[in-house]
């Protein structure tokens, strides 16, 4: 896998919405390049639907996505999704396929209307198969596997794209304790080993801030803080974002902000 480009990633006064709903009111948002950016805040303040517009999977109402300069509705699909890859939350898995059909899925945006795969592609599905640690079930249907098996499957057909920017949508939902540090590890290293621009929602708040260059919280459909995880993990910010009255500390092993108790605000 090779080292990933620089690009400019920003938003310009995005709005989205549904029915009438504004869901992203006026954003403007610009990704740190070749770093991991984390999208925090409660259910419903609209992170997933900022990273799908961010994505084109939604138009927004108003407002620019713009990669390098270029809008992005204007770029084709598969020029975007060289440059640009989604794994979205809960994706549906088509009936019957294998893990290395799906991971293989992520190797379309090289292909032309009649051509097969070259040995360049089957290098990239075979190191992102290896890279999740799930090369051994290759040949198994996806129908077998467990949530947390699935989630690498997804994820490792997010890796064989190789794009030189990825949008992840809670990518350790499914996932044990043990295995969501596993797979934000794998994530961690492939933006410090490949470059790889890193865009993701995490719930949990301490992961957010352990593997985040930069953190991003949303509430209400605006950005109300962002910066480094030690500006934005902070008791009023949290208060802001979460309504809670948490204690925070830094962690003596990562030196990351963690939060280690906290009460609804009545």
């Amino acid at each position: 896998m090779m080292n990933k480009n620089q690009h400019t990633f920003e938003a310009k006064n995005i709005v989205t919405g549904y029915d009438k709903k504004i869901i992203i009111d006026g954003i403007d948002l610009s990704v740190p390049s070749n770093k991991v950016s984390v999208i925090i805040g409660s259910n419903g303040c609209g992170k997933s639907t900022l990273l799908k517009t961010m994505a084109r999977l939604i138009k927004p109402l108003s407002g620019d996505i713009v990669i390098d300069g270029k809008k992005i509705t204007t770029m084709p699909s598969k020029k975007l999704a060289q440059i640009l890859g989604l794994l979205p939350q809960s994706p549906v898995v088509p009936e019957g396929i294998t893990v290395w059909d799906l991971v293989s899925r992520g190797r379309f945006p090289y292909q032309n209307l009649f051509s097969s795969l070259n040995k360049e592609d089957f290098e990239a599905v075979e190191e992102a198969l290896e890279i999740m640690g799930i090369s051994e079930l290759a040949n198994r249907c996806i129908d077998e596997l467990s949530g947390g098996q699935r989630q690498r499957v997804w994820i490792a057909m997010a890796l064989a794209q190789q794009t030189d920017i990825l949008l992840l949508d809670e990518p350790t939902t499914y996932l044990d304790s043990a295995h969501q540090l596993e797979v934000l590890e794998v994530l961690d290293e492939l933006n410090k080993k490949y470059n790889t621009t890193i865009v993701m929602v995490i719930h949990e708040l301490n992961n957010a801030a352990r593997f985040a260059d930069h953190m991003i919280g949303v509430k209400k459909g605006k950005i109300c803080c962002k910066g480094t995880a030690e500006e934005v993990m902070t008791k009023e910010n949290l208060r802001e974002l979460f309504n809670i009255d948490s204690e925070i500390v830094t962690d003596p092993r990562t030196k990351k902000p963690v939060c280690i108790t906290y009460d609804m605000v009545r």
